[in-house]
């Protein structure tokens, strides 16, 4: 009987050190490679206020996008002059923190058309528009 527990003991302490040691750790993967990127035409016309409303919506964008199941979220602030209105999607397979790291890399890579009142970017793992 204790040579039995002790095979055993000794399979436990085998099968632990394989798992600890021989096996790689997921790496998280945001799939922030560019497909596509587009600039609307058409300039804004008070700079500021769009800037100011569109740092409002990417805030509340990134808010939805942080609890837990949700790749879809859109936001508007339509009050004044310069209307924004912003939609963003994540593939349905990714973490919510690959999400997350996803949007925030598309909301800066699509700065470059921030003095025109469109644009669009589609990377691997989210669109944003």
């Amino acid at each position: 009987m204790t040579r039995w527990c002790s095979l055993r003991w000794r399979m436990a302490v085998v099968a632990t050190m394989f798992i600890v040691f021989l096996t790689n750790p997921v790496r998280s993967q945001p799939q922030t490679n560019v497909l596509t990127q587009s600039c609307s035409e058409v300039n804004v016309i008070n700079f500021q206020i769009f800037i100011s409303n569109l740092n409002d919506t990417y805030r509340d964008i990134r808010r939805q996008l942080s609890s837990n199941n949700t790749y879809f979220a859109t936001s508007i602030v339509a009050s004044n002059s310069e209307p924004v209105y912003v939609m963003a999607q994540c593939r349905k397979y990714m973490s919510t923190s690959d999400c997350v790291r996803c949007f925030d890399f598309a909301a800066s890579s699509i700065r470059i058309c921030a003095s025109f009142n469109g644009a669009r970017l589609v990377l691997d793992g989210c669109f944003l528009r």
